[in-house]
Formats: C-alpha cells, sequence, structure tokens
C-alpha cells in the first residue's frame, strides 16, 4: 500500500500560507514591506547602484502589488467580506478626495477600483520618500524606523477604514 506522495510519483503537495486582510497587522506587515523596498532602492540609487528610472520603474511595480493585494487579486490574501476591492476604493475615493485633487489626480482618472487603489498605493510610496527627506533634512536617521512604523500603521489602519490612531502630516 503506497501512502507516501514519493511513492505514487506524485509532486509534493505544498500548502499556500494565506493573510488574513481584515487582520491589522498582517496590513501593517504589508505596508512596512513596501516601506523598506522603497528605502532600499532609494539606497541603491544614492551609492549608484540603481538608476533613478530604475527606481521609479520598481516603485510603481510596489505601487500595482499593493493595489493588487487590496484590491483582492492575490491568492495569498484572504479578503475582507464586503470590504476589500471595491467599497475600500470607494471609501479611498471620498477619504482621500483632496489629498488626489492636491497631487493632481482627477475624479476622472479615479473610474474605476484598480486605477483608486494604485493611487492610493502610489500615494503612500510618496509618503514613504517624504518620510526619506525629513529625516534627511536632519542629517540623521535616528527615529526613522519609528516614524516608518507610525507610517505603516497609520495606511494600514486606513485600509481598515479605521480612525488612524496616531496620523502622521507631510
Amino acid at each position: 500500500m503506497q501512502t507516501d506522495n514519493k511513492e505514487k510519483n506524485e509532486a509534493p503537495t505544498v500548502k499556500l500560507v494565506r493573510f488574513d486582510l481584515a487582520d491589522l497587522s498582517v496590513l501593517n506587515e504589508l505596508f512596512e514591506v513596501v516601506l523598506y523596498d522603497v528605502v532600499r532602492r532609494s539606497n541603491m540609487v544614492s551609492s549608484g547602484q540603481l538608476k533613478q528610472e530604475e527606481a521609479i520603474a520598481m516603485d510603481k511595480q510596489s505601487a500595482a502589488f499593493l493595489s493588487a493585494v487590496l484590491a483582492g487579486k492575490n491568492e495569498q490574501f484572504i479578503s475582507k467580506p464586503y470590504w476589500t476591492g471595491d467599497p475600500l476604493a470607494g471609501y479611498l475615493k471620498l477619504y482621500m478626495k483632496e489629498r488626489f485633487e492636491k497631487v493632481g489626480v482627477h475624479e476622472n482618472q479615479l473610474s474605476d477600483t484598480r486605477a483608486v487603489l494604485q493611487a492610493a498605493a502610489f500615494e503612500f510610496i510618496c509618503d514613504v520618500y517624504s518620510l526619506m527627506k525629513q529625516f534627511a533634512k536632519k542629517q540623521t536617521a535616528e527615529g526613522f524606523q519609528e516614524e516608518a512604523k507610525r507610517l505603516c500603521l497609520m495606511w494600514a489602519e486606513r485600509m481598515l477604514g479605521r480612525k488612524e490612531s496616531d496620523p502622521i502630516e507631510f
């Protein structure tokens, strides 16, 4: 009797780990991953290891990844019922209306869920750059990590439609 996959000549099964988008800590960690990717790329541009144009393209890819997750289009993440995707995009379109207008993103550019979520994800990346710029002016990285964690938590709370417990303004 064969009970082992190897004995049956079958590929071993891989269990996909899934993360719940209703969990604040999952969203917080998601934003932290994107933040540290942006910081890493920025450092690579500063040291000449990466061209500015390449970093911008990679930032756009990060925004696309983040927006796909928030749209419920990534199978590693479990959608929050009645929130992930269209409801979240509708909320962000209203909640971030002034911010979108301020950076030149107009109502007609936010015509679908994907466009709204990508615009919001790119605004997060812009916040990361603003935070880095703020600390570059101080000529010290001291406190950056703490502020970066605050920024990620703020955005995670925003993505759940919660009141931001410790908002950061730029």
